[in-house]
C-alpha cells in the first residue's frame, strides 16, 4: 500500500505545509517528513490521528491508499485531472480576455 503517499496527497490537498500538519495531527515535524518520504512505517495510530484531524473515515484513507498504488488508476487520474485543468485555465483566459475588452472599450 501506498499510505505514505496518500498521507502526503492529504496534506498537500489541505494546502499545509509539514509544520502545520504536525501540529494539526500532534506528531513531530520530523516524523511527518519520515512518514511521506517512506522511513517511516504508517501505523494504525498514526492514520486515526490523520482521519481524526482531517475528518476522513479511516476507511477512505486505506481506500485512498489502495487507488494510489494503482498505476492504471492513477495515470487515469492524472489523465482526468490534466483535462479539467486545461478546461477551466482556458475559461479563465477567456473570462480575462472578455473582461479587459470590456474595461477598455
Amino acid at each position: 500500500m501506498m499510505l505514505n503517499e496518500a498521507l502526503r496527497l492529504v496534506r498537500v490537498f489541505h494546502d499545509l505545509n509539514k509544520t502545520q500538519t504536525a501540529n494539526r495531527v500532534g506528531l513531530s515535524k520530523s516524523y511527518i517528513t519520515e512518514l511521506e518520504r517512506g522511513d517511516k512505517k504508517v501505523s494504525m495510530e498514526v492514520l486515526e490521528k490523520y482521519a481524526e484531524a482531517f475528518s476522513i473515515p479511516l476507511s477512505s484513507l486505506m481506500f485512498f491508499a489502495e487507488q494510489a498504488a494503482d498505476p492504471s488508476t492513477a495515470e487515469k487520474t492524472r489523465t482526468f485531472v490534466a483535462g479539467k485543468t486545461l478546461k477551466m485555465l482556458d475559461w479563465i483566459s477567456t473570462v480575462t480576455a472578455e473582461r479587459d475588452e470590456h474595461e477598455h472599450a
